[in-house]
């Protein structure tokens, strides 16, 4: 199979999160455009059948192998980087990719979801980060990629504790970008939007019923495939800018809470109201 030539083409490439969902996603198309790429996660099994298709599609000279890693254990981090830079002797991008969703009112969560969701999507970046951050500085190049959510920009009933810890990842990114700016290292954010992944499955299953109908009925809200949202991602990384997009609504929903936030929190506010009476309908009528 030939392979696409491509900026990435060669280079060697680690992602968190990576045996599934958008890490699967972002994996296969790094393979097929002639990159070597080291995934983690915490489940082996899932881990080398990814790989195994890494190979499939990837070049063969390319390097595809996996580190089991809970990104918030510091220990299992340490010795995951260690071992992935001996895979592949070095690195030149980094994606941080790992993450959960935990949906529901802030009174009906747990003390736990708050915390764990905090240790796994920002503190799991921040852990990954840290050990690989000697590597880029000493290398003096290099792009790190964080990948956060559309819910980093703006938060719905029901997300409170999800949006938080998203949210704390565009504030450590954006002085990261700086800090590694001076090692020629590029620190960069991605947000997508809500994707088709396994984990969408596992978060819809307890899933306030309001919060549904809220996106059901949102304007703003769609549905999105992995592989487009991969691709989107690789066409994004060799621009310039700080924050990519993967559609053209995710683009709008940042313009509008940049530029009109607080019509845009009126808008929300509409759909909120709207859902609560198609629900108190729905349930009137059952």
């Amino acid at each position: 199979m030939k392979q696409k030539q491509t900026s990435v083409s060669g280079k060697k490439v680690f992602i968190s999160g990576g045996s599934t969902g958008i890490g699967k996603g972002l994996a296969l198309e790094f393979a097929k455009s002639g990159a070597s790429v080291v995934i983690s996660a915490r489940g082996k099994k899932s881990l080398e059948e990814t790989v195994k298709e890494l190979k499939k599609v990837g070049a063969k000279n390319a390097v595809f192998d996996f580190v089991v890693a809970d990104v918030s254990d510091i220990s299992q981090v340490k010795k995951a980087v260690q071992k992935t830079l001996r895979i592949l002797g070095g690195l030149d991008l980094l994606i941080c990719n790992s993450g959960y969703a935990k949906v529901g009112k802030v009174n009906d969560l747990k003390e736990f979801d708050f915390r764990n969701l905090m240790e796994i999507n920002f503190f799991g970046h921040v852990n990954v980060v840290r050990e690989f951050q000697d590597h880029f500085i000493n290398q003096g190049s290099g792009d790190i990629v964080l990948v956060s959510s559309m819910l980093a920009t703006f938060s719905i009933y029901g997300y409170g504790a999800y949006s938080a810890s998203k949210f704390a990842i565009t504030g450590f990114a954006q002085s990261l970008r700086q800090e590694m700016m001076l090692h020629n290292v590029r620190v960069k954010i991605f947000l997508p939007p809500t994707t088709e992944t396994p984990g969408l499955v596992k978060e819809n299953e307890d899933k306030p019923d309001l919060v549904k109908e809220i996106e059901m009925g949102s304007a703003l809200n769609a549905v999105h495939s992995v592989d487009k949202v991969a691709k989107a991602f690789v066409s994004w990384l060799p621009k310039r800018s700080f924050i990519g997009y993967a559609t053209w609504d995710s683009w709008l929903q940042y313009f509008l809470v940049r530029h009109f936030p607080e019509w845009t929190l009126l808008l929300a506010d509409g759909e909120l109201k709207s859902a609560q009476k198609r629900l108190d309908r729905k349930k009137a009528e059952s």
